[in-house]
């Protein structure tokens, strides 16, 4: 089994992201953090196994950006691969995030079989068979 973190602040993106990485990959233990800071918590407890990481970049309080800094900032970390997934369609969002250290950047896609589409070649890519 491969785990993969999804950090986000709406439950119903988290569903949504399962959903899609369920249906991608059987193979696939889900974890969510509600934000980044719980998302760090979890991050840096003693029982991470976290493969990749889903990450939004509009989150209140400590934002996508800042969770991507302090997780590239942190040695027990910093190795893990993080997918930036936002509504963002930004240039310059994206440009921030890959500075920041994001592995990837996709859309939010506004349909599960697409969003099903755009995680089938970023999941072969981080989490072989």
């Amino acid at each position: 089994m491969h785990t993969v973190l999804i950090i986000d602040d709406e439950p119903d993106d988290i569903e949504l992201a399962t959903i899609a990485l369920n249906e991608s990959r059987p193979d696939i233990d889900v974890k969510s953090a509600l934000g980044g800071i719980p998302a760090l918590a979890l991050l840096r407890s003693r029982g991470n196994k976290s493969e990749l990481i889903l990450l939004d970049l509009k989150m209140p309080g400590m934002n996508g950006i800042e969770v991507l800094r302090a997780i590239r900032a942190d040695d027990r970390v910093k190795e893990i691969p993080v997918v930036v997934v936002t509504s963002s369609s930004l240039k310059s969002d994206r440009v921030k995030a890959i500075a920041a250290g994001a592995n990837e950047y996709i859309q939010k896609p506004m349909s599960l079989d697409q969003f099903i589409q755009d995680l089938k070649p970023i999941l072969h890519r981080w989490l072989p068979n």
